[in-house]
């Protein structure tokens, strides 16, 4: 009992000096760019502790399932998510994604904190294997499904520059429009 005050002690302490960061926006730079990597002295730096925990304090205040670094103007390859009870609150650096073919794929609708007021149908993985560092350095592989599938997905995205109005255009040259031809204009 001792020790879980103690640790949701330091967990309040932690949250109540963290800082909102700045969620930029489509159109900037950043959010084009490939992450860089994460090296284990950085990730044990007081600074990269700090970010994580900003991160995680904006992506709440937003409203969001997930925050990815460059959505902060940091070119790191890292993100933060959680939902609810579904998804724990996670840190993952340095991700690596391997997706399950066999299980399909599953159209949603996602939104997206650098896209504000716009939410769109994206094709994404139902099953897929995450590999990452937790924010101790801790190596974690899992195999991951459901929602946490699509909010790791999306943030991984981010990493490599890649946002959901490129995956939109994926989706739409698929799509056949000639039943569309003479449908009436709204």
């Amino acid at each position: 009992m001792k020790t879980l005050l103690l640790l949701l002690s330091f967990i309040f302490m932690t949250l109540a000096h963290a800082k909102e960061l700045e969620i930029i926006k489509l159109g900037h730079p950043t959010l084009r760019l490939t992450a860089k990597e994460i090296t284990q002295a950085e990730i044990e730096s007081p600074e990269f502790q700090t970010l994580i925990d900003d991160m995680v304090m904006t992506m709440k205040k937003a409203g969001g399932v997930g925050l990815a670094a460059p959505q902060v103007n940091q070119s790191l390859r890292m993100f933060v998510m959680k939902s609810g009870f579904s998804v724990p609150l996670t840190i993952v650096i340095n991700p690596k994604i391997e997706y399950f073919d066999s299980f399909g794929k599953k159209v949603g609708v996602e939104g997206c904190l650098s896209i504000p007021g716009k939410s769109l149908k994206i094709s994404r993985f139902k099953k897929i294997h995450l590999s990452y560092f937790d924010r101790h350095g801790e190596y974690i592989s899992e195999e991951v499904t459901g929602f946490k599938a699509v909010i790791a997905q999306h943030e991984y995205d981010h990493l490599n520059g890649v946002m959901i109005v490129d995956l939109i255009q994926d989706l739409m040259s698929t799509l056949n429009f000639e039943e569309y031809a003479n449908a009436p204009l709204m």
